[in-house]
Formats: C-alpha cells, sequence, structure tokens
C-alpha cells in the first residue's frame, strides 16, 4: 500500500499539483486490470466476480493520506468525496480535485 501512495503523491506533484487551505471536493475512480482466471476460452466466467476485492473505504483513506502535504494541508479539508472502483484492461486510479463550493 505504501508503494501505490508514494504513486499518488508523486504523480499528483508532477502533474502540478498544490496544497491548498480551501475545502475540496475529490473523485477518485480506481480501475483494476481482471485477472486472467476471471475469464475462459469464450470471455468471461459466470462466476466472475463483478467488482475488484479491494474495499472502497480503504482506497478512500489510501488516496487521500497519500495527497496530504501535496493537494491539501489535512484531509479534514475534504468536503465531498466519491470513490468508483471496477475492472478495466489495465490498473490505473484517476484523482479529481476541485475547490469545494
Amino acid at each position: 500500500m505504501h508503494a501505490y501512495r508514494d504513486c499518488i503523491a508523486i504523480t499528483a506533484k508532477s502533474a502540478g499539483a498544490t496544497v491548498t487551505e480551501n475545502a475540496v471536493s475529490v473523485r477518485v475512480r480506481a480501475t483494476f486490470a481482471r485477472p486472467k482466471s476471471h475469464c475462459n476460452k469464450s470471455g468471461l466466467k459466470k462466476t466472475a466476480p463483478l467488482l475488484p476485492r479491494e474495499d472502497v473505504d480503504n482506497l478512500a483513506k489510501a488516496v487521500l493520506d497519500a495527497l496530504t502535504g501535496v493537494a491539501w494541508y489535512d484531509d479534514k479539508q475534504v468536503a465531498s468525496l466519491q470513490i468508483v472502483k471496477s475492472y478495466g484492461t489495465a490498473g490505473a486510479t484517476e484523482v479529481s480535485i476541485a475547490e469545494f463550493p
């Protein structure tokens, strides 16, 4: 989990994230690569899970902790939070941060 947090922080810094004192709205979209074991020759197995196992609250905690000191001083500044998890062809985490109205 530490490598995941470090990657988020480094990517945010390189994208130009700066620390704000304002309240923010955060949207996280976590896409997980579907394991090969979920598929057979004809496609997706009927027994394959619809969603990744990872808990959305743990995803939120990892992202918010990673961005503390990078995009905000303290994650108590996050006034709105949306977490979306899904399977895709490749793993990725997209984070959008906006000033809270």
